[in-house]
């Protein structure tokens, strides 16, 4: 009979791990790429940050019209952000957190 400290079966913690530090790092990096596409905007005084700040996690025709006024300062590439982007990596970040917290229920409760 397997004991109650038997590990699930799924996602080893060294892969729990991988998938928090990934996540991370992909949410920091869409973090930054909004901030580069907005920080020009509201540099210009084009809109505050309360509203560029909606288009974190929103798409918008108001930010639709910021990306567009931004097309000037900046490669095509980073203008063309998506909050679907942000709303991936807390998803991914959100469950790698749960994946671990499954795996070792007394750590997440220290």
């Amino acid at each position: 009979m397997p004991s109650a400290e038997a590990a699930p079966v799924g996602m080893t913690t060294l892969a729990v791990r991988a998938l928090a530090v990934l996540a991370a790092i992909g949410l920091a990096a869409v973090l930054f790429w909004w901030w580069w596409t907005f920080d020009f905007v509201v540099g210009n005084g084009y809109m505050p940050w309360s509203e560029a700040g909606v288009c974190l996690v929103r798409d918008s025709d108001i930010c639709a019209l910021a990306k567009a006024l931004c097309l000037g300062s900046h490669p095509r590439a980073f203008v063309s952000y998506q909050a679907t982007a942000f709303w991936i990596g807390a998803a991914l970040l959100s469950t790698s957190l749960w994946a671990n917290a499954w795996r070792n229920p007394r750590a997440a409760l220290d």
